[in-house]
């Protein structure tokens, strides 16, 4: 028994170690998730920006608040309120029409960046999006690699349902506006 309690005791211990020292030497993490949607750029584009229906795709949201500005114009800032009761204030810092979409991403814990982009592919098109994120504090560096498989694998999923979405609504006029 003693013997057990010891080798716990190191694994625990060496466990420990390895999240002081990636705490220290981890900046941030970077993921890309990437979906290919059987429908034109306009359709993934406007179904991405409709706010109305990002709790279509985006798993767990439960309400988008516009803080200043409308949700996804220009230095627009708004909160996304998820059913875990995490949030996240999003702040768009740069949008080029039907090709990318940049914004800045505030959460208790982390700060970091978001990128999406749409490409034509055939008559179908691709949505990549990219996630850098920083942890606040040294606890928060240090998690962040061990959850970076389960953070990509969500916004894999997101990206999943929204192009599932996107296939099965109809085309929409990305000049008609949202509804």
């Amino acid at each position: 028994m003693k013997q057990f309690l010891y080798t716990v005791s190191v694994i625990l211990a060496a466990a420990l170690l390895a999240l002081i020292i990636t705490g220290l030497f981890v900046d941030e993490v970077r993921y890309t998730a990437t979906a290919r949607v059987k429908a034109p750029v306009a359709d993934s584009w406007t179904t991405f920006l409709d706010p109305g229906r990002q709790a279509l795709w985006q798993r767990n949201l439960e309400h988008v608040e516009a803080i200043s500005g409308q949700p996804f114009d220009l230095s627009a800032s708004f909160r996304m309120e998820f059913a875990n009761g995490n949030s996240r204030l999003e702040t768009v810092t740069s949008i080029i029409p039907m090709e990318e979409y940049h914004a800045e991403i505030e959460t208790e814990r982390y700060s970091g960046y978001r990128s999406v982009t749409f490409q034509t592919l055939g008559e179908g098109s691709r949505i990549q999006q990219t996630i850098v994120m920083h942890g606040s504090s040294f606890i928060s560096r240090a998690i962040l690699p061990v959850i970076r498989p389960l953070m990509q694998r969500d916004q894999m999923a997101a990206l999943d349902n929204l192009a599932d979405l996107i296939e099965a609504s109809p085309s929409i006029d990305p000049q008609q506006g949202y509804e």
